[in-house]
């Protein structure tokens, strides 16, 4: 069994001498990358793999997370910004009404 065996090898060997393989630069290059650029091309050019439970279950705790954090917090803005309009005064100069807060600025910045 192993005579034969042999005589396989041999034979495969025999054939197979004339075949050579010559991209093996190639292969050398593609496995070990030698600029920065070239192996920033090796991981980009990497397969990821999520699973579809994985990804359905976090995009949809950050859907419920940003929906409670934007029920709380968007009607206090809204209140602290009608307060202050109760605090600013209108005035009247030439015909027309300014909040008095943004036409003094006004002034101040037209006198500079």
């Amino acid at each position: 069994m192993t005579t034969e065996r042999e005589e396989f090898k041999q034979q495969l060997n025999n054939e197979l001498a004339s075949i050579q393989f010559t991209g093996h630069d190639r292969v050398i290059r593609q496995t070990h990358p030698p600029t920065l650029r070239s192996r920033l091309l090796a991981f980009w050019n990497k397969e990821i793999e999520l699973p579809v439970k994985l990804v359905g279950g976090v995009s949809a705790s950050l859907l419920v997370v940003f929906l409670l954090l934007n029920l709380l917090y968007v009607g206090a803005p809204q209140q602290n910004s009608q307060q202050q309009q109760g605090l600013r005064e209108l005035i009247e100069v030439g015909g027309n009404t300014y909040w008095k807060d943004i036409y003094e600025q006004a002034v101040k910045q037209h006198d500079n």
